[in-house]
């Protein structure tokens, strides 16, 4: 969709899709990120976008024990029944599957509560180099006034938050803030976001977004910084 009009987006670069969620422990983590969704947003924190649990088996290439991956496996089937295993991935020559699987769990709304409990209740994990379990959450919204918690107008497009529950807690941010330039007003909002974020805010991170003349695509473009 092409802007009908500028707009200001946070968004990390394509190299480093997610950033750390400030917390550490998964109840602290989430503790925060409740907190932004309820001040910040339009929507209710216990009607995510999408929500679903992601298993993974041990890496043995990596030296990873399969033991601690399969007793955990064995937990999450318990809990909530028999997930899609798949495949991590593909060989490039052959085309054969790794030996590596990821299993997935596709929950709803009303298994949020459970989900979070399960996550908090089974730290610490074992550091491996994939999961091995996570809790994948999204949230489209509008940004709201922060005083008077009306959204706020021009939003042509809905920011949204990829959330990662884990060993390591980590969100994919997608904020678009409907200001034409980055003005005093956009600031002072900005500054009042950035306060109030689960995750570190960088200025670099902002972009102007705008219709190329022939109104075909968007452009994007480094903001002038105070």
């Amino acid at each position: 969709m092409v802007a009908i009009q500028p707009y200001i987006i946070y968004k990390l670069p394509l190299t480093r899709i997610f950033q750390a969620i400030k917390g550490g422990k998964i109840e602290k983590a989430w503790d925060n990120i409740k907190y932004f969704i309820e001040v910040c947003t339009n929507v209710d924190i216990h009607q995510p976008t999408s929500i679903e649990i992601n298993g993974f088996s041990a890496d043995r290439r990596h030296g990873e024990l399969p033991e601690p991956a399969v007793s955990l496996l064995e937990r999450i089937v318990a809990h909530f029944g028999v997930g899609d295993i798949k495949p991590l991935g593909y060989h490039v020559y052959d085309k054969q599957p790794t030996e590596q699987n990821k299993t997935e769990w596709k929950l709803t709304p009303a298994d949020l509560s459970d989900a979070i409990e399960f996550m908090v209740a089974g730290q610490p994990y074992p550091k491996y180099n994939l999961g091995p379990i996570e809790l994948i959450l999204s949230y489209d919204f509008k940004l709201i006034n922060l005083d008077t918690r009306i959204e706020l107008t021009g939003q042509q497009y809905t920011s949204m938050l990829i959330i990662s529950l884990s060993r390591n807690n980590s969100v994919c941010p997608s904020l678009c803030f409907p200001f034409t330039e980055p003005n005093d007003d956009f600031w002072k909002y900005f500054d009042k976001i950035k306060e109030l974020a689960p995750f570190k805010m960088d200025t670099k991170d902002l972009r102007l977004v705008r219709s190329n003349k022939k109104r075909t695509t968007n452009v994007f473009s480094k903001i002038k910084l105070r």
